[in-house]
């Protein structure tokens, strides 16, 4: 299968903010727990049952099932934001324990190979995502809480995005000026 479709799904899964804002703002509310599950649940068709990413999906669309069965559509929906964080979260806290690091594994990818003081660093680094996926996951608590639409679209869909875009940059670059050192 080509990467087209999986690049759609997420990125619509990366614009759900500003969708569930739309279909809010059009009084189409009853649609918005039924499109997340859709792209959800397509993404672990085009990704295959046994990929990891599957897994993450599924554990996902179980929260935001469990979030609606307790509360009701909206807060579901609201908590998706939540839930990925804290699945991140734990994705990025297990691989400090079982290596590689989520981080190194991405610098893996980059560069090839990693000194010992590159892996020391990448782990480092994972532990600032974790503290990331912790505190944006706590602000994204506190928008679904509060139940202000507008807030919850401008936090989760825009600042978000925007907070975690810097990391990675500064990140990315502090890792060159590491690199170059050694």
């Amino acid at each position: 299968m080509t990467n087209g479709p999986r690049l759609l799904i997420g990125g619509l899964l990366i614009a759900y903010p500003l969708l569930v804002w739309w279909l809010a703002q059009q009084g189409l509310t009853t649609w918005l727990i039924l499109v997340l599950l859709a792209l959800l649940s397509l993404n672990v068709v085009l990704q295959g049952r046994n990929h990891p990413k599957s897994w993450l999906s599924v554990a996902i669309i179980l929260l935001v099932l469990a979030t609606v069965w307790f509360t009701d559509q909206l807060t579901g929906v609201l908590f998706y934001p939540v839930w990925v964080n804290a699945a991140l979260l734990l994705v990025f806290l297990a691989s400090l324990w079982r290596k590689p690091a989520a981080i190194t594994r991405l610098a893996l990818l980059m560069e090839g190979s990693l000194s010992e003081k590159a892996v020391a660093y990448t782990e480092k680094v994972t532990l600032v995502w974790v503290l990331f996926f912790f505190v944006n996951g706590g602000i994204s608590l506190a928008t679904a809480i509060h139940g202000d639409l507008d807030l919850w679209t401008l936090y989760n869909g825009f600042i978000s995005y925007v907070l975690m875009g810097l990391l990675f940059v500064i990140e990315w670059s502090v890792r060159r000026v590491v690199r170059d050192k050694h």
